[in-house]
C-alpha cells in the first residue's frame, strides 16, 4: 500500500511506502536506471517518500518521472517542459493543489492531471475536478492502482493530442480555404461582374434584346457567386472566433444606412420602395462594426429579394433600455408556420425561397453574428388573413455583455 506522511511519516522521510512491494530501496532521483525515455510524468507532492515511490513504480513502466516538492517548483518545471501527466497532492504547503491545477491549466489547457490526497472526501474530489483534474486517487493507494490510473491518463493525453492536431489541421484547411476564396476565386468573379456591368451600361441601347437578356442573367449569376463567397468567408470568420464582440462603440443607425446603400445598388433594377426610419439620436452598441454591417446587409437583402415589384420594405432602428432594436418588414409571401424554426439553419430554403436566387446562408449568418454579440433575432410572419409579409427583429445589448432582453 502507498501511504503518506499523514499516516506517520514526516515530509522529509526517505522511507519508501511501497518498498516491500516494489524493491528493497527507494531511488534518490526520478529515474535510477538508463532506460530509454518514455512519456513524462510530473509528481508534485511535499512528501519525499511519496515522490520516490511514484518514481519507482512509474519508472518501471518505462516512464520518465520528474518530481517537485511544492506547487511553485512544479509550475517552474511546467515553464521549461510540459509533461504528459501530472500527479499532484491537493494539500501541499504554500500553494494548494487546486491553485496549482488552475494555474497549470493556464499554461497548458489540455494537460491531464491526477489529484491525490490523504484527506479524501467527496467535496475534495469535486473541488479537484472543478480545478481541472482528470481523475482522483485517495491515499493510501496500491502500486497497481497508480499504474492503472496513469495508463488511463496517458491514453487521455494521447487522444487529446490527436484531437488538438486535428483541430490545427482544420484551422489550416479553413485558412487555406479563405485564402483561395478571397484571392483565387473572388477577384476573378468580381472582375467578371464589373466587365459585364460595363458592357451593359455602354451598349444596352444598341445591342439585341437577346444579348441584353443573356448579359443580365450572367451579371445576376456573377453577383450571386460573389454573395456566396462573401457568406462563406463570413461563416469562416465566425467559426474561427474572428468576431470581436467588444471591438468598440458603433452607431447602429449608421451601419444600417451603409448596408442599405449597398443593398439598394445591388437591387437597382427592382421596383421595391425602401423606407428607413433611423431616428435622430445615435444608437450605440459595443461590437464588431464589419460583422454587424454584414448582418444588416443580409437582413435587408433578404427582405428586398422576397418583396415583389411594387411592394415596400421598411427598416427601423430604435434604442431601448439596455440595447438597440432593428426591425425589417417586407411585403413578401410570408413564411409557413412549420418553417419558422428552420429558416435560420444554414442552407435551409423554404417553399418561397426556392423561387428566389440565394445561398441559403444569409439568415444563418444573421443569427450567428447576433448571438456572437449577445443578441438575438426573432421573426413574425403572416401568410393569410390581413395581408402578407414578415418582420424580423434584431435585439443587441448596448455593452456587448449579457443577451439583450429588450422588446421581450
Amino acid at each position: 500500500m502507498m501511504s503518506g506522511a499523514r499516516r506517520g511519516r514526516g515530509p522529509g522521510s526517505s522511507t519508501c511506502p511501497i518498498a516491500s512491494e516494489e524493491s528493497s530501496g527507494c531511488p534518490n532521483t526520478a529515474r535510477s536506471d538508463k532506460q530509454k525515455k518514455g512519456p513524462v510524468v510530473l509528481v508534485a507532492d511535499d512528501e519525499k517518500a511519496m515522490r520516490d515511490s511514484c518514481a519507482l513504480v512509474l519508472g518501471r513502466e518505462g516512464l520518465e518521472v520528474v518530481t517537485a516538492s511544492e506547487g511553485k517548483a512544479a509550475l517552474e518545471t511546467l515553464g521549461h517542459r510540459l509533461p504528459d501527466v501530472i500527479i499532484v497532492d491537493l494539500k501541499m504547503p504554500g500553494m494548494s493543489g487546486e491553485e496549482f491545477l488552475t494555474r497549470a491549466k493556464e499554461i497548458d489547457p489540455d494537460l491531464v492531471a491526477i489529484a491525490i490526497t490523504g484527506y479524501a472526501t467527496l467535496g475534495s474530489a469535486v473541488d479537484a475536478m472543478k480545478a481541472g483534474a482528470y481523475d482522483f486517487l485517495p491515499k493510501p493507494f496500491r502500486a497497481e492502482e497508480l499504474r492503472l490510473i496513469v495508463r488511463r491518463a496517458l491514453e487521455k493525453r494521447r487522444l487529446s493530442l490527436i484531437a488538438a492536431e486535428a483541430e490545427r489541421e482544420k484551422r489550416r484547411m479553413r485558412d487555406l480555404f479563405v485564402a483561395v476564396v478571397s484571392h483565387q476565386l473572388k477577384s476573378p468573379a468580381a472582375s467578371l461582374k464589373e466587365c459585364l456591368d460595363a458592357v451593359l451600361s455602354q451598349h444596352e441601347t444598341d445591342m439585341p434584346g437577346q444579348c441584353r437578356d443573356l448579359i443580365l442573367r450572367a451579371t445576376a449569376k456573377a453577383g450571386l457567386l460573389l454573395r456566396l463567397m462573401d457568406d462563406w468567408l463570413t461563416l469562416s470568420r465566425l467559426e474561427s472566433g474572428g468576431i470581436k464582440r467588444n471591438a468598440g462603440w458603433v452607431d447602429v443607425a449608421e451601419l444600417v444606412q451603409q448596408a442599405l446603400a449597398q443593398v439598394k445598388e445591388a437591387h437597382m433594377n427592382r421596383r421595391v420602395a425602401i423606407e428607413s426610419r433611423l431616428g435622430f439620436a445615435p444608437v450605440r452598441v459595443r461590437g464588431d462594426g464589419e460583422a454587424l454591417r454584414e448582418l444588416f446587409i443580409n437582413l435587408t437583402d433578404n427582405a428586398i429579394r422576397y418583396t415583389p415589384d411594387g411592394g415596400k420594405v421598411l427598416v427601423k432602428v430604435a434604442g431601448e433600455a439596455g440595447g438597440a432594436v432593428v426591425s425589417v418588414t417586407d411585403d413578401g409571401p410570408g413564411i409557413d408556420a412549420e418553417e419558422l424554426d428552420l429558416i435560420f439553419s444554414p442552407f435551409f430554403r423554404g417553399a418561397a425561397a426556392k423561387k428566389q436566387p440565394g445561398t441559403g446562408l444569409g439568415l444563418a449568418i444573421v443569427k450567428q453574428i447576433a448571438e456572437a454579440h449577445g443578441g438575438r433575432v426573432t421573426v413574425q410572419s403572416r401568410v393569410c388573413g390581413t395581408g402578407r409579409g414578415s418582420t424580423f427583429k434584431l435585439y443587441l445589448p448596448t455593452d456587448g455583455g449579457e443577451p439583450c432582453r429588450c422588446g421581450s
